[in-house]
């Protein structure tokens, strides 16, 4: 991750949505292990598996997770650097660069 503005940008455009939001936060749960559609599905009341599959794709697509395939199945995971790198990113000239908030 790169000091990009138009890159952080995207990241917090798709967390802007809270569906994504809500998907982000099943994976920072599950982050350990990590976690299948199928399983985020039935924590979000069955919520529909194309439209999940769509978000999580945006979210991969900007970094948010990562996808690994476990035999037949796709475990996602979040990529909790990227958000640590962001908010570094947010808070760097925060009191003077030695943040104390």
């Amino acid at each position: 991750m790169t000091n990009n503005l138009t890159d952080i940008a995207a990241v917090f455009d798709a967390l802007s949505n809270e569906t994504r939001l809500q998907i982000f936060r099943i994976l920072v749960e599950h982050s350990k292990e990590g976690i299948t559609p199928t399983e985020i599905s039935a924590l979000m009341n069955d919520f529909p598996r194309n439209t999940l599959s769509f978000h999580l794709s945006l979210m991969a697509n900007v970094g948010l997770c990562s996808s690994e395939k476990q035999g037949k199945q796709i475990f996602y995971k979040p990529n909790c650097c990227l958000i640590k790198q962001i908010t570094k990113f947010l808070l760097t000239d925060c009191c003077n660069g030695g943040c104390n908030c």
